[in-house]
C-alpha cells in the first residue's frame, strides 16, 4: 500500500475505534495498543514498528498520525486530571465521518478485525492493556525465535517488565490470554504444565 494510502486508512481506523469504544476509556494508551493487537494479533497492515517502552508496545508513528487526526479535526483530543495525574479523552471530531468515509475501503477490509478488537478490548482500563499488550510481545517475540514458553515462563518475563503488577495477576492475564487463543509461543502441553 502506498504512503497515501496508508494514511488515509490509519486516519479511518482511528476515527472507527475512537467513535466505537467507550469515551471513558478512549485515551492514547488504548487507541496505541488496539492499534498494536490489529497488527500483531490480526494482521492488519498497519505499518508500524512496535517496541517495548514503559506502557507496553510502543510506536511513536502513531502518537504522529494521532497528530495529524486531530488536526485534520476527525479526532478530538481533551487532557483529563485524575488522581494519578493527566491523559488524554479521545473522541470523535467534527470531521470523524468524513475521515472514515475516506478510508472505508480499508475498514470494510478488515472490519472483522475492528469488530474484534473493539469487542475484545473496548472496555478495558489502560492499565490492563498495557499489561496484555505487553504480555503478548514479549509472547511474539518467543514466538519469532521459535522458543516455547510456559504460563509460568510468560508471567516471569512479564513481570520483569512490569514490577508494578502482582504476579498472580500476571499470571491470571497469562491464563486468560492463552484461553482466548491470543498467544502463539504457549503450547497446549506447556500450558497444561503450568
Amino acid at each position: 500500500m502506498d504512503w497515501r494510502n496508508l494514511q488515509k486508512a490509519r486516519m479511518a481506523l482511528f476515527a472507527e475505534l475512537i467513535s466505537r469504544v467507550p469515551q471513558a476509556s478512549m485515551g492514547r494508551t488504548m487507541l496505541m495498543k488496539l492499534c498494536y493487537f490489529l497488527q500483531e494479533v490480526r494482521g492488519v497492515p498497519l505499518g508500524y514498528r512496535f517496541t517495548i517502552y514503559s506502557y507496553g508496545p510502543f510506536d511513536s508513528e502513531v502518537l504522529s498520525d494521532l497528530n495529524t487526526a486531530v488536526g485534520l479535526d476527525g479526532v478530538k483530543s481533551t487532557v483529563v486530571y485524575n488522581s494519578a495525574g493527566y491523559g488524554y479523552r479521545l473522541e470523535p471530531g467534527p470531521m470523524s465521518a468524513a475521515i472514515r468515509d475516506d478510508g472505508e475501503w480499508f475498514l470494510r477490509q478488515h472490519q472483522d478485525s475492528i469488530d474484534w478488537a473493539v469487542e475484545e478490548f473496548g472496555d478495558k482500563a489502560a492499565s490492563e492493556m498495557e499489561l496484555e499488550s505487553t504480555m503478548v510481545f514479549v509472547d511474539r517475540e518467543a514466538a519469532g525465535r521459535g522458543e516455547i514458553l510456559s504460563l509460568d515462563l510468560l508471567t516471569d518475563r512479564a513481570r520483569n517488565l512490569k514490577p508494578h503488577f502482582q504476579r498472580e495477576h500476571i499470571a491470571a492475564r497469562a491464563k486468560d490470554l492463552y484461553s482466548r487463543r491470543l498467544l502463539k509461543s504457549v503450547k497446549r502441553e506447556a500450558a497444561l504444565s503450568a
